[in-house]
């Protein structure tokens, strides 16, 4: 499973005609894969679909038609998309105005790195995707968009594929300390993600 050139295209006039459609089948699998933790964090949770489409909105918007601009939009997607041992997400943290966001995320400052997979009870934490020109050995700063990776071991792998085994997304952070069960229709297109 990869994302390529070859499935997005730099044609914005072919696009345009067929972006309402590409939306309006986005928006269920969206919602299918959107996992609510507490009243103001959301997940997403990616996969080939969900990437094609936001690097395909984000060539059209930008209008983006260098080869290179788009590889590039590419490579930075790519890394979101789940193997047959990690799931993937995009966390958003809803702030209640924009006049006092910092506010809030320095009030919640560190939630980002509080947020875990439980698996049957077994803790997996999650793994902080950052963007390709960062530098990794500085702490990340709590924002409102943060991208993770869930990386599973064959035990925790096969857990997760079994409907019977309880798993739930988790923030265990000080001051926002909630959690939600992963199941029915989420947990079905989740398990398509770690197909082998």
């Amino acid at each position: 499973m990869a994302l390529t050139a070859a499935d997005i295209t730099t044609d914005h006039k072919a696009y345009a005609a067929t972006r309402a459609d590409a939306r309006r089948r986005m928006i269920p699998l969206r919602a299918e894969r959107r996992v609510r933790v507490g009243d103001i964090v959301v997940f997403e949770f990616e996969n080939l679909e969900t990437l094609r489409y936001q690097v395909q909105e984000m060539v059209y918007t930008e209008r983006l038609t260098d080869p290179a601009d788009v590889e590039h939009e590419i490579e930075v997607y790519g890394r979101l998309l789940p193997t047959s041992h990690s799931l993937t997400a995009t966390m958003f943290i809803e702030l209640s105005s924009s006049a006092t966001a910092q506010e809030e995320l320095e009030y919640l400052s560190g939630l980002h790195r509080a947020v875990s997979l439980e698996i049957d009870g077994q803790t997996v934490p999650a793994v902080e995707i950052r963007g390709i020109d960062e530098d990794l050995d500085t702490p990340s700063e709590t924002v409102s968009v943060h991208m993770y990776r869930f990386p599973l071991t064959d035990e925790q792998r096969d857990r997760f594929r079994d409907p019977a085994v309880p798993v739930e997304l988790v923030i265990d952070h000080e001051r926002y300390s909630d959690s939600t069960r992963i199941e029915g229709a989420t947990r079905l297109s989740l398990l398509a993600d770690l197909a082998l």
